[in-house]
């Protein structure tokens, strides 16, 4: 440890604004400051200001061999990484970052590199490392030497019958496995033979009906409000709301062009008018602020595809190409170290209309996806056809839209319960003979 310790606290303020814009809970920041405070003093007569990732290293490698829990050199990590990239914007490349005390994670770089190679999302990228990482550990825990492929099966096996997945998440597992062994290794992994598969069970989706989404929608304010309000009457998914730029909404037609949805497929879907206003508005007085005053930082621009950007280079700096939602705070681009203005964070709104299901005393599990089933079921019971449905929301095939035909109050015919044509009181008899009569047909008659 130094003998000097460093008096420059300048560092206090944004960074408590920051634990605050994470979320982080209030009676763990003073943790998180301590952290920060004994970080300085490891540096010394160098002011905090001035430390990059190697410095963060040497100062882990420290904690790693003093006696701090586990939990602690955890939260070690986490305190340091949101000083540098949150306050100072400093560059921390997720490849090169350092594991986890007591762990032996592979080499995924080659993984990473095998993923961006194909146009993988970040999301899928993180997945596959992930995979990897989850199999090695397996591994070790077995402790011994078995063979590639009997490690995959007995690793796939272990998550349905111990882990009890989802088979959605088992058929990622096989995936990320496979990929990893092809492209990450450099050798196939061979035939797996049979292996125990998760159960699969048919899951009706969770549907608000509109007074319920009124009900959800009366108590978000703000940007999360705008976003509910998006998801649900454009049928958009957590994502496709978060990336959408100014050149996708087309007022006049009431439209929105989703680019690269799932499937990396792009789909035009309705603007709904009880959003036209406030959308507006929020444009204006809140994205033209933040983008004027990043111009005038003379920032790099938003986020936007290397490629692209070489053919346009004023582009990201332009007005159409700004985020509709964007972050609150500037983010430092891998690679350049320039800064640039990302997309507001998806946990905002889920953290949002999480609070708000339990503010509106809703009896439904409803998450932000619970807004797109909310939207496909209702354009059904206007009389939609399930075609102009699909197209709405993007699906490859019919059958992933007829999910919703499942839960209408009226699937396919206007069918009825017989208890609804049953008499209030009365002899069970006279109840029958009631609602066969409003049901239109009569039970026959007995034969003596």
């Amino acid at each position: 440890m130094p003998s000097q310790s460093n008096t420059d606290s300048s560092w206090i303020t944004p960074y408590l604004k920051a634990l605050e814009t994470e979320n982080i809970p209030e009676h763990r920041r003073r943790y998180y400051v301590r952290w920060v405070e004994r970080f300085a003093q490891f540096l010394g007569q160098k002011s905090v200001h001035h430390a990059y990732r190697r410095d963060a290293d040497a100062f882990f490698a420290q904690v790693d061999h003093s006696r701090a829990e586990l939990w602690h050199k955890k939260q070690a990590r986490h305190a340091i990484k949101l000083l540098l990239t949150t306050v100072y914007c400093k560059l921390w490349d997720d490849a090169v970052s350092v594991a986890d005390p007591d762990s032996n994670a592979p080499d995924t770089d080659p993984l990473r590199i095998a993923c961006r190679a194909r146009g993988f999302s970040p999301r899928t990228e993180k997945a596959y490392v992930g995979w990897a990482r989850r199999l090695e550990a397996f591994r070790r825990k077995m402790g011994k030497e078995i063979p590639d492929t009997e490690a995959v099966r007995a690793f796939l096996e272990h998550l349905a019958l111990v882990g009890q997945v989802s088979p959605s998440t088992q058929s990622q597992a096989l995936n990320a496995l496979v990929f990893w062994f092809k492209h990450g290794v450099g050798k196939e992994l061979g035939e797996l033979g049979h292996f125990a598969r998760a159960a699969r069970v048919k899951h009706l989706p969770v549907v608000l009906t509109h007074s319920e989404v009124n009900r959800l929608l009366a108590v978000m304010q703000g940007k999360a409000a705008l976003m509910a309000r998006l998801a649900y009457g454009s049928g958009l998914r957590l994502r496709e709301v978060c990336t959408l730029r100014v050149k996708d909404l087309d007022f006049e037609r009431h439209q929105i062009l989703v680019r690269e949805g799932k499937g990396r497929k792009d789909r035009l879907t309705v603007l709904s008018e009880a959003s036209h206003s406030a959308l507006v508005q929020h444009l204006e007085q809140h994205v033209r602020r933040v983008w004027q005053r990043d111009l005038d930082a003379g920032y790099a621009g938003t986020t936007f595809p290397p490629a692209l950007e070489r053919r346009s280079p004023s582009a990201p700096r332009e007005w159409v190409w700004q985020y509709v939602f964007p972050s609150t705070r500037l983010s430092v681009e891998p690679g350049s170290s320039r800064a640039r203005r990302h997309h507001l964070d998806p946990g905002v709104l889920q953290r949002a209309i999480r609070q708000a299901v339990l503010t509106a005393e809703l009896s439904k599990r409803a998450t932000c996806h619970t807004l797109r089933h909310s939207f496909a079921t209702h354009m059904l019971e206007m009389g939609y056809d399930i075609r102009t449905v699909q197209e709405l929301l993007g699906h490859a095939d019919v059958s992933t839209t007829m999910i919703y035909t499942h839960v209408l109050n009226r699937p396919g015919l206007a069918v009825r319960s017989p208890a609804d044509g049953m008499g209030v009181a009365g002899s069970a008899g006279s109840a029958g003979a009631a609602g066969s009569a409003q049901l239109g047909w009569a039970p026959p008659r007995s034969v003596t």
